[in-house]
């Protein structure tokens, strides 16, 4: 009877946790709130910059570029001499100055050779008189651009004969700015002839006439021109060297 009892007793306990593992699982509960993000924290202090690296050795030198080539046209321009020219005096703004350049270029339209390059002789009895007329441009000739030029018209008589003599010097400097040193410029242009108001003491000197030599002419000259009669206003020294090569018609 004990024994019908515990079977019975076990069998029901069985049963019951077996029943129990039956039962179905529970929902799933509601997730939970996400938390509030946290602050940011303070920016760091930047560090201070390192001292710069020491300055790296100078790089091999590169080879020279090749030269460019001359504008078309001023190699035969300039091949039939110059005229320097030195200036000393003051400026209209009584500033003491000089100024030196050289006039080097010839126009090469053929009409205008008797302007600007022509030698004409003249026989007068035993002796021969030489007109030269000569022009040389400070740049590449162009009457509208560039018309800063040194004109000369020489007379002379016999030269390089014991009988040489200068008998006529008209020369003209026109629109030439001379540029000082501090920026400020005034223009010369003006006109200086041997027997003119206000020049003085105008001598050409060294004077070489060589016919043979493509009728080469040569001279050392200077004169002096009063205040009034050239744009500085004050007394001004012209001197320099002419250097050239003429042509003569053929008649």
């Amino acid at each position: 009877m004990k024994s019908k009892f515990l079977f019975s007793f076990l069998f029901l306990t069985l049963c019951f946790s077996f029943n129990s593992c039956l039962v179905e699982d529970g929902v799933d509960g509601i997730n939970g709130m996400d938390g509030v993000n946290g602050k940011d924290g303070v920016n760091g202090v930047n560090g201070q910059d390192g001292q710069d690296g020491a300055e790296g050795p100078q790089g091999t030198q590169g080879d020279p570029g090749n030269d460019g080539q001359d504008g078309a046209g001023l190699d035969e321009m300039a091949q039939y001499g110059s005229v320097s020219l030195h200036l000393s005096g003051t400026r209209p703004d009584d500033v003491p100055f000089t100024d030196n350049t050289e006039f080097r270029f010839l126009g090469l339209d053929g009409e205008d050779y008797v302007d600007y390059n022509i030698i004409i002789p003249t026989e007068m009895g035993e002796d021969t008189q030489y007109f030269f007329n000569f022009r040389r441009f400070l740049t590449a000739p162009d009457a509208t651009y560039n018309p800063a030029y040194f004109d000369w018209e020489v007379t002379i008589t016999n030269p390089g004969e014991e009988t040489e003599e200068v008998d006529l010097v008209e020369t003209t400097l026109n629109n030439y700015g001379v540029i000082g040193e501090d920026n400020k410029y005034f223009m010369l242009d003006d006109g200086y002839d041997s027997d003119g108001e206000g020049v003085s003491n105008m001598q050409l000197t060294n004077l070489v006439f060589e016919p043979e030599n493509g009728n080469h002419l040569s001279f050392t000259y200077h004169f002096t021109v009063d205040g009034a009669n050239n744009d500085s206003g004050n007394e001004l020294n012209v001197s320099g060297e002419v250097d050239i090569y003429l042509f003569e018609l053929i008649e």
